[in-house]
């Protein structure tokens, strides 16, 4: 048996190893926490009640740069930067008073830590409560979140990018969509104009064959009249017939098929010198100004056309604005790239002037103003022909030029005229006189070849009556007999339009190929691609029908006195 005596286990021994026992296991716990504390990458941090920092982790001075020592017993203001401390107070007030024992990290927004050099960075942070002997205790847990934040900012950037990029992609295509219906609705308007041009065309040809009968016979009729009555019918039918002449170069110009005349002008100029004019005829209810652009290039058109254009549209503007308002008329300089996002459309890549005029009238409803260029439309109730803009068109389109409308209902119109560019000094515009009515010196045959055997007999007559000898086919293969037989023709006088075989312009070719010392003049009242198109102006001197006695006779004498 042992010497020691033995013990009770409640005995003085048994509680000492107890002790020693609790204490042990105490400093293993702490050594485990030390050990936890020592490798944990994220900031530990300890505070009392008071905010003083009574644990600060090797965690916490890496993230901080600050020492153990630096920081223990300091307030936790050093580890945050100065404008985020007071909410930083009203959030721990807050926490506490939540009763919540913990919150973890995500379960707030962002925060920001101070380092010891001054510099920032965000952070998150879970965040513990408890009491210890009747003290509050917290204990933080945070994390460094720059790389994080650099990234999510990187890509809300790329997103903000992505989206602008889609965003103004689906701008583009909105255009480009846009674009591509103006520009459908302008072929498809040009189209239309295109098939009326050619109806209009064909229709002046025949109406001015009429024409050129009536006026020619009643010509011929006048030296027969000797009542004064009878004179003033006649006048009264040779003026009726004028009228239909008019019309039927309107329609012409809405064909693109009238002879212009076109000179080198300046917009300018012209606007200025017809400016009184337009105020005589647009009365004083209506303000007219003119904003002339400086330095404006020069254009080359026919300047009586120009003139009407502008009149045209003075009177429109007028007309829709009954009581009256302000007309504005201006010139500027265009340059046109197709290629630009919203191009002008209808008009061609380059230099151009432009003349507009503006008022402030009723305006034009979508549907009315998609038929604004369209022959005998017109909203005048009776007033008006409907051959104004379509006229304009016709002249801007056969210039090489343009013609645009915009218009609000209600707010007003403005019509643009776009002529192309051209070099060299504008020129004056002078009128010509009329002469007195050259006839023939010599008694020259003239050779008359014209299929409508009723315009042909009105031609001889008309021929004869100004002192020239007169033969006469009624086509082009029976001219070209002639031709060969009869030496003594000097002048060819021929319609471009024969029917079948030969056209007039090519009975000119043939002659001009074969009799080079022969003369040659065309007539036509209407010039279509096969039978010489734009070429004809060119190559022959044209008369167009219908004429005047005058017209026709200083015509065969210019012919004549050219030596060919």
């Amino acid at each position: 048996m042992s010497d020691k005596p033995e013990l009770e286990p409640d005995g003085e021994y048994g509680t000492d190893a107890r002790a020693d026992r609790a204490e042990q296991a105490l400093r293993r716990t702490q050594a485990r926490i030390s050990a936890i504390l020592a490798i944990a990458d994220d900031a530990i941090v300890a505070l009392d009640g008071r905010m003083r920092i009574t644990l600060f982790n090797e965690g916490a001075e890496k993230l901080f740069g600050h020492s153990k020592r630096d920081v223990l017993g300091e307030s936790l203001d050093i580890l945050i930067p100065e404008r985020f401390r007071d909410p930083h107070r009203e959030d721990v007030r807050a926490f506490a008073a939540s009763g919540v024992a913990a919150r973890r990290m995500g379960n707030r927004q962002t925060i920001y830590g101070l380092r010891k050099d001054g510099s920032e960075f965000p952070a998150e942070a879970s965040i513990a409560q408890l009491d210890e002997s009747g003290e509050r205790i917290y204990l933080a847990v945070i994390r460094d979140i720059s790389e994080r934040k650099q990234i999510e900012d990187l890509l809300a950037r790329n997103n903000a990018e992505l989206e602008a990029r889609v965003a103004e992609r689906t701008r583009a295509l909105q255009e480009e969509s846009r674009n591509r219906e103006l520009a459908q609705a302008a072929l498809t308007q040009s189209q239309r104009m295109e098939a009326f041009g050619q109806l209009t065309g064909g229709i002046a040809h025949d109406f001015n064959n009429m024409l050129t009968i009536v006026s020619g016979n009643l010509e011929l009729l006048e030296s027969r009249l000797k009542e004064k009555y009878e004179r003033e019918l006649l006048l009264r039918a040779a003026e009726a017939a004028q009228s239909g002449a008019r019309l039927t170069s309107r329609l012409l110009s809405f064909a693109r098929r009238q002879r212009l005349e076109p000179a080198v002008l300046n917009l300018n100029d012209l606007v200025l010198g017809i400016a009184e004019l337009m105020k005589r005829s647009l009365g004083e209810r209506i303000t007219l100004t003119t904003v002339l652009a400086g330095s404006l290039w020069p254009t080359k058109a026919d300047p009586s056309e120009v003139e009407n254009a502008i009149l045209n549209l003075a009177i429109n503007a007028r007309d829709a604005m009954p009581s009256g308002g302000k007309l504005v008329i201006e010139t500027r300089n265009v340059s046109v790239d197709n290629n630009a996002s919203n191009p002008t459309v209808g008009l061609q890549a380059g230099d151009c002037v432009c003349v507009s005029v503006t008022d402030t009238g009723t305006g034009m409803a979508p549907d009315v103003q998609s038929r604004a260029f369209e022959p005998f439309f017109t909203t005048k109730e009776g007033r008006g022909t409907g051959l104004g803009l379509s006229t304009i068109y016709g002249f801007a389109k056969q210039s090489g030029g343009h013609v645009s409308v915009q218009s609000k209902l209600g707010e007003g119109t403005t019509v643009s005229l776009y002529l192309p560019r051209t070099s060299g000094p504008a020129k004056p515009v002078t009128s010509e006189s009329e002469l007195e009515v050259p006839l023939s010196e010599n008694s020259e045959t003239i050779l008359v070849v014209e299929d409508d055997p009723d315009v042909r007999e009105v031609t001889l007559q008309r021929v004869e009556g100004l002192g020239y000898v007169a033969l006469e086919a009624e086509n082009a293969e029976a001219a070209i007999g002639l031709l060969k037989t009869e030496p003594q023709i000097a002048l060819v006088f021929s319609d471009v339009i024969l029917g079948r075989g030969m056209s007039g312009y090519e009975l000119g070719l043939w002659v001009r190929a074969n009799l080079p010392k022969l003369c040659i003049l065309l007539t036509t009242g209407y010039a279509s691609e096969a039978a010489g198109g734009a070429r004809i102006k060119d190559d022959f001197e044209v008369l167009h029908k219908p004429y005047s006695r005058l017209a026709l006779a200083r015509a065969l004498k210019t012919t004549l006195d050219v030596d060919p």
